[in-house]
C-alpha cells in the first residue's frame, strides 16, 4: 500500500480593521496632526510550536506587533502611504522575522467619503537583485514585493 499523501498546512494570524494614527501626508498640517488610518494585516507563523504548546512565548505576539506599528506610524513621518507601508513591512521583517505577509494600510477620509491606501503582499525575503520599483509592464520577480 502507498502511504497517504501529506499536504502543506499554513497557519496565518489575521488582524482586521486595526485603528491607528500616523504622521502621514504631503501637506504640512498632515505632518503635525496625526491622521486616522486603518491597518489590515495577515502573516504566516514562522513556526508551529504554539499550536501544540499553547504558550504565547512560542508565537508572534500580535499585541506587540500592533504596538510597534502604531509607534512607527506616530514617530516616523511619511508623505505617502506607499512609503509608510514599506517601513511597516521592514519593521515586521526585522523585529518579528515575518517574511510572508499581506499588509493593507488605508488613510481615512483624505477626501470626503473616501479611503486611500495600498496593499503590500510579501512572499519571502527581498532578493538583492530585485528592482526597487517595477517599471510598468515589467515582469514581477519570483519573490513578490509590491512596494520594495
Amino acid at each position: 500500500m502507498n502511504a497517504p499523501a501529506t499536504g502543506h498546512t499554513t497557519r496565518r494570524i489575521v488582524l482586521r480593521r486595526v485603528p491607528l494614527r500616523g504622521r502621514i501626508g504631503v501637506y504640512d498640517w498632515e505632518q503635525t496632526e496625526p491622521q486616522p488610518m486603518v491597518l489590515d494585516l495577515e502573516f504566516d507563523l514562522p513556526h508551529t510550536a504554539a499550536c501544540t504548546s499553547d504558550e504565547l512565548a512560542d508565537t508572534v505576539d500580535y499585541a506587540e506587533v500592533i504596538d510597534q506599528l502604531r509607534a512607527l506610524a506616530l514617530s516616523r513621518p511619511h508623505r505617502l502611504v506607499e512609503a509608510m507601508a514599506h517601513s511597516m513591512c521592514e519593521l515586521l521583517r526585522q523585529r518579528f522575522g515575518l517574511e510572508r505577509l499581506n499588509l493593507g494600510l488605508f488613510k481615512l477620509a483624505p477626501f470626503p467619503g473616501a479611503e486611500v491606501g495600498i496593499v503590500v503582499e510579501r512572499h519571502g525575503p527581498l532578493p538583492a537583485s530585485a528592482p526597487t520599483l517595477a517599471a510598468p509592464g515589467a515582469a514581477r520577480p519570483e519573490t513578490l514585493w509590491s512596494c520594495a
